[in-house]
């Protein structure tokens, strides 16, 4: 595979050993809120709504990015 890709086998490593950035947890954290409170509407709630959850505890995040969290994931009122 590293032939393949054209990679080192020490870069795929230290890659693939790497811990998450910043973004990646915040993204990973955000999906967690958004899916709970997603489950708590007992899956009624659309992005608008979720977001407005997300604001009155106190998480920023852009609408836009719930909006597009929740199709990533999938999550459909």
């Amino acid at each position: 595979m590293c032939r393949w890709a054209k990679v080192s086998k020490s870069g795929y490593y230290a890659w693939r050993n790497r811990p998450l950035s910043a973004t990646a947890h915040r993204k990973e954290e955000l999906v967690k809120l958004i899916t709970y409170f997603f489950e708590e509407s007992e899956q009624t709630y659309g992005y608008r709504r979720i977001h407005a959850e997300l604001t009155q505890s106190g998480v920023k995040a852009s609408p836009d990015t719930v909006r597009r969290i929740m199709a990533v994931e999938g999550l459909v009122a």
